[in-house]
């Protein structure tokens, strides 16, 4: 008995030792198991909309996001949170560092530019200002980094514009220099002045060759040939003949005649030398003309006043004496044979003249667009430049102006809960996150496997909105909630879609889905609000006739009296059918009367060459 007792007592020592032990073991874990909890600061960034434009920003962003996670960021915050709560100056090494960044968590979401940040600390003000500075220095360094890309983007497109110009110019010179040298002041005009003095160089000659050949046969016939007025051997009859003019040479008709043309040639002259330069060719045909207009005139006035002081003694004919006129004659010839070269020398020459000038002007209109895109493109940096200088400010303002989402860790609830305070932060993130993307896994693998499509995303449903608006419907929060979840992923959707369509160089695409009411009409409301409100030109066309669901034309508040039905079946022109909306860029063919054989409309070579119309 006395050894069972013992053995009993033994048993129970042993028993109330590890009681103990394990009482001890509880209070120290306890111990440590509080000095661990703390406050967790939570900090939300989200940039604006008009910063997501260019693929660079984004691209930004993430290297940021990485920046943001390095010890020099991070040990710059601190000292900028210590310097806030009024401590004094300590000495941040590495170990301290270290420490930051373990109780530092980070959620980057790179298509909608948002960043989570999570700072763990036992104070609460410390938390606080340790993740505002950390949020701060990373908003202040991504402004600086997208200015200096911006600065130099504005650098590299000032140089181009210089070379442009510079280009422009070089072109500009050397169409003028050649200009210039060839004389040119209107190619169309000198043509046309050169066809006329062709013209009328031909004529006189033609009149000379006839008058020569009329002095030739008389000379043949031993007959003295007697001009006419107009002839340029006018008078030299009266010379051989002894016969005196008459009347004086100088108050003649002919001579009256030939003045005028003088003075008429001289007004010419006088008008081609202010628009063009010596040397052009058609200064130097009219001064040719001139000259021998001149020489006609003083050489009758000379042979008049040489008649009349001598008056000779009238003499028979004589063979061969008509070779005083027919000389003269023949030297008019050779004049204007000349002048005719000249114009035609010149008028084979404006073809290539021509084309010359033709490709220094569409090198030019070349250059002059160039430069005129350089500017556009330097006009919209500048903007570009101007919208994130005014936004940035706005976003560290957001970002404080949040402030801080503080949990506070009860001690009683941690004692029983070791396990669930351990994993607290992470559990029930990871199972909703777990539960989405196996939800959405399933819903690719039967769309990629049944369907052969790609899933370019998904939209979660939301609470549905209740007010009368007399635009758009309340389902359509594309338009009255842009800010949204609902309308980021919408916006998501239609960037992917769009990618899809620029690599198959298509233009439209419809919706489907594999079950009834999943949301087919409202997404594709959304869509196309979407692409209108990003400056997209859109039609949405209803091919859906169930009744089950309502129109997309009660969506946009239209008319769906007349659509695709009157289309097919009524040959109507689909600009007659066409409902404008709200949005100036957005238009919409509804389905139309219910007609008796839905698959007969839909699958008609007229519903398909309107699909290829529109």
């Amino acid at each position: 008995m006395n050894s069972m007792m013992s053995k009993l007592a033994n048993k129970m020592a042993r028993a109330n030792i590890v009681r103990l032990v394990l009482l001890l073991a509880l209070f120290i874990f306890a111990f440590l198991f509080i000095q661990k909890l703390s406050y967790k600061a939570v900090v939300f960034i989200q940039m604006p909309s008009e910063l997501e434009r260019g693929g660079p920003k984004k691209i930004m962003a993430a290297a940021e996001f990485r920046v943001m996670q390095s010890r020099e960021v991070v040990k710059s915050s601190l000292k900028n949170a210590l310097h806030l709560s009024g401590t004094r100056e300590v000495a941040i090494d590495a170990d301290m560092v270290d420490r930051i960044k373990k109780n530092l968590y980070y959620k980057y979401d790179p298509e909608s530019l948002s960043f989570e940040l999570e700072y763990f600390d036992r104070s609460k003000e410390y938390a606080v200002k340790i993740a505002n500075a950390i949020a701060e220095a990373y908003i202040l360094d991504y402004s600086s980094k997208l200015n200096d890309i911006t600065s130099k983007t504005l650098q590299m497109m000032y140089m181009k514009q210089l070379d442009a110009e510079k280009t422009l110019s070089s072109a500009n010179s050397r169409y003028e220099k050649f200009c210039s040298e060839e004389n040119i002041i209107s190619l169309e005009n000198d043509y046309a002045l050169l066809s006329s003095q062709y013209t009328q160089h031909s004529g006189e000659l033609a009149k000379l060759n006839a008058e020569i050949s009329i002095a030739e046969k008389l000379a043949e016939k031993n007959m003295i040939y007697r001009p006419k007025p107009s002839s340029a051997a006018y008078s030299l009859p009266a010379r051989e003949t002894g016969a005196a003019p008459e009347t004086r040479m100088e108050e003649s008709e002919e001579n009256y005649e030939l003045k005028k043309k003088i003075r008429d040639s001289e007004i010419r002259l006088a008008m081609l030398k202010r628009k063009y330069t010596n040397v052009h060719p058609l200064v130097k045909n009219e001064a040719a003309l001139l000259d021998i207009l001149r020489n006609k005139i003083t050489y009758r006035t000379e042979l008049a006043g040489a008649l009349k002081t001598s008056a000779p003694e009238p003499k028979p004919a004589m063979p061969g004496r008509n070779d005083q006129a027919i000389e003269l004659l023949k030297t008019r010839r050779n004049a204007y044979i000349s002048l005719i070269n000249q114009c035609e020398a010149q008028i084979k020459s404006y073809p290539k003249k021509k084309s010359q000038i033709k490709s220094y002007e569409v090198e030019i209109a070349k250059l002059e667009n160039i430069l005129t895109a350089i500017n556009k493109h330097i006009d919209a940096t500048r903007i570009s430049q101007t919208e994130l200088s005014d936004n940035m400010p706005r976003i560290i303002e957001a970002s404080n102006g949040a402030r801080i989402n503080i949990a506070y860790f009860d001690l009683s609830a941690a004692l029983l809960s070791l396990f669930l305070f351990l994993m607290s932060f992470k559990v029930e993130a990871k199972a909703l996150l777990l539960k989405e993307n196996r939800k959405l896994a399933n819903y690719k693998n039967v769309v990629a496997d049944d369907f052969k499509f790609k899933v370019l995303g998904h939209v979660n449903k939301g609470e549905p909105l209740n007010f009368e608006d007399p635009s758009f419907s309340a389902s359509c929060f594309a338009y009255h909630q842009k800010d949204s979840r609902q309308s980021r992923h919408v916006g998501t959707i239609r960037n992917n879609i769009t990618g899809q369509l620029d690599r198959n160089t298509g233009v439209a695409f419809g919706l489907t889905s594999l079950n009834p009411s999943e949301g087919k009409t409202v997404l594709a409301a959304n869509i196309g609000i979407s692409a209108a409100l990003g400056g997209q030109q859109t039609l949405v066309v209803d091919f859906n006739y169930k009744t089950t669901c309502p129109p997309v034309a009660e969506y946009y508040k239209a008319s769906n009296d007349y659509g695709i039905t009157d289309i097919v079946v009524g040959e109507t022109p689909y600009e007659e059918v066409l409902s404008a909306t709200a949005i100036e860029d957005l238009k919409l063919i509804s389905t139309g009367m219910f007609p008796p054989n839905v698959h007969k409309v839909v699958s008609s070579p007229v519903c398909g060459e309107f699909i290829k119309q529109v």
